[in-house]
């Protein structure tokens, strides 16, 4: 138990070291696509409102048609249905558009941060001194950066909005429901925890295994590297070194495929295992 909870320390403590990184990735795609992200918030604020809109219609919907069924269909009665199936309509059609717009403003983030990102280490690449170049933790930064760096931000971004937009549903889901009784707001709450905490966990060990192994991952792009290209070829064949570059990057290869499917099926399982606590609760 105790060795448990110094390594749930550790890692916690880890996490935490991360924070101070959080403002300056969210201020780089601030200042590369501003406009965009704009755009974005208004975007995630209107999806985290409307599937609170659509179960209230819904309600209306269906407490209209009851009370129809009881005192007798009028024509101002149907009026007054056909008029909250329409706005229910309309609501869904914004959701499925305001869904599509979201994507391609990621798509737009991304590519703008793609590029600047690229700059970046272009300008940082050619002003490092000579010495850098001797250094293997120069290059694992460097493989971090070029692999890693032009969509972590905004990954970053998107688990963010999602964060905002599904509190803002909550929020909205909650004050419905209120009225039915303070405890179901409160079992809504409960049910989201287990998955909030899953998605923080796994974040965390996925960003330790990919620092773990970026060594690794980039022994294995040298080892393509030199039997596809001209460069070592004729080095290669004079040799007959191609076996043995096979048998390393195959054995790398199949290692830190092992590693990643595990943690992608105790990750699976894990969100398995909170989905269900939720539908319970639900």
């Amino acid at each position: 138990m105790p060795e448990a909870t110094s390594i749930l320390k550790e890692k916690l403590s880890k996490a935490l070291a991360q924070l101070p990184y959080l403002p300056r990735a969210l201020a780089l795609v601030w200042r590369v696509a501003r406009p965009w992200t704009i755009a974005w918030l208004i975007l995630l604020v209107i999806q985290g409102m409307l599937p609170a809109a659509t179960v209230y219609l819904s309600k209306l919907v269906v407490d209209g048609l009851v009370g129809g069924l009881k005192a007798g269909a009028t024509r101002q009665s149907v009026q007054s249905v056909l008029v909250l199936v329409v706005l229910l309509g309309i609501i869904m059609l914004l959701m499925e558009a305001a869904r599509s717009a979201t994507v391609w403003i990621r798509t737009v983030q991304a590519e703008r941060l793609q590029d600047h990102i690229n700059d970046l280490i272009h300008s940082k690449s050619v002003a490092a001194d000579l010495a850098f170049y001797e250094f293997p933790d120069y290059y694992d930064h460097l493989h971090r950066a070029r692999s890693e760096a032009s969509y972590r931000p905004v990954a970053l971004l998107e688990n963010l909005g999602s964060l905002f937009q599904n509190s803002i549903t909550l929020v909205a889901m909650g004050a419905i429901l209120i009225p039915l009784g303070p405890w179901l707001s409160v079992a809504l709450l409960v049910s989201t925890l287990p998955a909030f905490f899953v998605v923080l966990r796994y974040s965390l060990v996925q960003y330790q295994w990919r620092q773990r192994t970026t060594s690794d991952e980039r022994r294995t792009r040298y080892y393509d590297w030199l039997m596809t290209t001209a460069d070592a070829a004729a080095e290669i064949r004079l040799f007959r070194l191609g076996p043995h570059f096979q048998s390393v990057y195959q054995n790398l290869r199949r290692r830190l495929r092992r590693e990643r499917l595990q943690l992608s099926a105790r990750q699976s399982v894990a969100e398995l295992l909170a989905s269900m606590s939720a539908l319970l609760i639900t």
